[in-house]
């Protein structure tokens, strides 16, 4: 049973249920619904993590959501259990959060470094700019990631915002259902941009805008 590794389903916890009311407010905002407040669930070693999944994970990974809830490793042992400082505990209660609002908003959780690249950008998770060649795995990135996803992913996702704004990712997102293929994504793309979702306007993109 799952339950037997979680240590404790949060309650009580004034500054994290601060935290997630102003991160709510903000994603709320950004996409344009609201949805249910998710049980936190911390998590007490990364032995329970491995249990849960049953799988060695690597020490970068700390948390995940399932159900419409987080789980992370305890604020207490987070440092101690993973690679990361305690600022990255919480910006990956709001990485896991945003990942709860895009599903809830498109049905889905494809395309991945759409999905991972929004999570990044609102845990202000800044990634150094890959090369121009690792960008362009943008398109292997669909329905598969491996660790270089994150700063592929946060680089377009602020690139499209920063340069096309706000809505235009949201329309976006709207045009998506649980059935969303790479093909219809590609031409709910282009409508909305103008430029066709492929290596050959990426690249041109790369070299006007970088």
């Amino acid at each position: 049973m799952l339950q037997y590794y979680i240590i404790k389903l949060v309650k009580n916890y004034p500054a994290l249920n601060k935290f997630l009311s102003e991160t709510e407010k903000k994603l709320s905002d950004f996409f344009g619904i609201n949805i249910e407040k998710p049980s936190i669930f911390f998590l007490n070693s990364r032995k329970d993590i491995d249990k849960i999944l049953g799988k060695k994970t690597e020490d970068w990974f700390s948390a995940w959501v399932k159900n419409g809830n987080i789980y992370i490793l305890n604020h207490k042992i987070y440092t101690k259990e993973s690679n990361h400082n305690i600022k990255h505990f919480w910006q990956t209660i709001k990485h896991e959060y945003c990942h709860l609002y895009f599903q809830q908003l498109t049905g889905t959780n494809y395309p991945k470094w759409l999905n991972e690249g929004l999570a990044c950008y609102f845990a202000e998770q800044a990634k150094k700019i890959p090369t121009q060649g690792t960008l362009m795995k943008i398109f292997d990135y669909f329905q598969k990631s491996d660790w270089q996803i994150y700063s592929v992913a946060y680089f377009w996702v602020n690139f499209l915002i920063e340069k096309f704004g706000r809505q235009k990712i949201l329309n976006l997102l709207k045009s998506m259902n649980f059935q969303i293929t790479e093909e219809q994504f590609a031409k709910n793309f282009y409508k909305i941009y103008q430029f066709h979702y492929s290596r050959k306007d990426f690249d041109k993109i790369l070299k006007k805008f970088i």
